[in-house]
């Protein structure tokens, strides 16, 4: 009676254990056929735009570069930034997990600076700002990734206007410029609602 319940008990560790990472390997997989839907792409830019709440992001590398020192000679950024995404995508799933890039060695940029003297006499300090007057946010490259490093065609990006291209892009991008360069308020910013995609 002993041997048979010690035998089922080891039966049922047996059939519960995954000996060669089958399941690690199944949930992969389903993530890569998840990842290369286009639907599902598309659905991930417009949630991007309008439904933020179900995107966790996390900045694995980034760095910026470029003559935007110069001034009103300014004329181009260079741009690295990397940022691993969780997407709940289905409620009643794991969240979808990859990774998007922001790369370009030439984003083509205007900046227009002011000069304060100050006055001595009114105690008044010198100052100078510096705002973008523009920003070609498409000369900025976008790849999606798996966790693992392997790269998925973002075709719903590539099909998509220009101008949800561009509003993706500086969706996930401008923050990171403001904080290391200068303000982009200046930079017109279309609405969403007048862009028939989402």
């Amino acid at each position: 009676m002993i041997n048979k319940y010690i035998y089922k008990i080891i039966n049922e560790e047996i059939s519960g254990f995954d000996f060669l990472g089958n399941e690690q390997y199944l949930k992969e997989e389903e993530n890569i056929e998840l990842l290369k839907n286009i639907d599902f792409q598309k659905q991930f830019i417009c949630d991007s735009l309008i439904n933020k709440n179900k995107i966790k992001q996390k900045i694995i590398d980034a760095s910026i570069g470029g003559d935007w020192k110069e001034g009103n000679d300014a004329s181009k950024l260079t741009i690295e930034y990397f940022v691993d995404i969780e997407y709940l995508f289905d409620p009643n799933k794991e969240p979808a997990k990859f990774t998007i890039s922001f790369y370009s060695e030439n984003v083509r940029i205007g900046i227009y600076t002011t000069h304060d003297p100050g006055s001595y006499e009114n105690y008044i300090e010198p100052s100078d700002e510096a705002k973008y007057t523009d920003i070609e946010w498409r000369d900025i490259d976008v790849s999606l990734s798996t966790p693992n490093g392997d790269k998925i065609e973002f075709l719903a990006f590539v099909k998509a206007p220009p101008k949800i291209q561009t509003l993706f892009i500086r969706e996930f991008t401008e923050t990171f410029i403001v904080n290391k360069t200068v303000d982009t308020q200046n930079l017109k910013t279309d609405n969403i609602k007048s862009i028939p995609y989402c």
